[in-house]
């Protein structure tokens, strides 16, 4: 009996430590994303470090929400990611300046080329 408990437990302990390496791993990942985004933007934009720092936190955040959003298995999938865009769309014009909004939003919605525009 002590024997079948100790193997439940240390199986318990194997499963929590693979999940929590996993969504480690995930976080490295989007954070990853969130940065190369900003800093191609940061690129084609021309918005300074400080509206870049601030920038990779919201886009880092969002990223973790929809995943989490992705994987809930109660909630209303598409309107959870709605809401969230909504937030983080508005978080992005309080960060930025109306002229660099309409620019990160144009270049993100594959509405312009990802390409400086003085360098045709």
């Amino acid at each position: 009996m002590k024997k079948l408990g100790l193997l439940l437990t240390a199986f318990a302990v194997f499963v929590t430590l693979a999940s929590a390496q996993k969504t480690g791993i995930i976080a490295d990942v989007l954070k990853k994303s969130a940065e190369d985004k900003v800093t191609k933007m940061q690129e084609l934009i021309g918005f300074n470090d400080d509206k870049a720092k601030k920038l990779n936190k919201l886009e880092f955040n969002f990223l973790l929400d929809v995943q989490k959003a992705e994987n809930c298995c109660l909630c209303n999938k598409k309107k959870r990611i709605e809401k969230l865009q909504q937030k983080r769309d508005l978080e992005l014009q309080q960060i930025l300046t109306r002229d660099e909004y309409i620019k990160y939003d144009a270049v993100e919605n594959e509405r312009i080329k990802k390409q400086p525009l003085w360098a045709n």
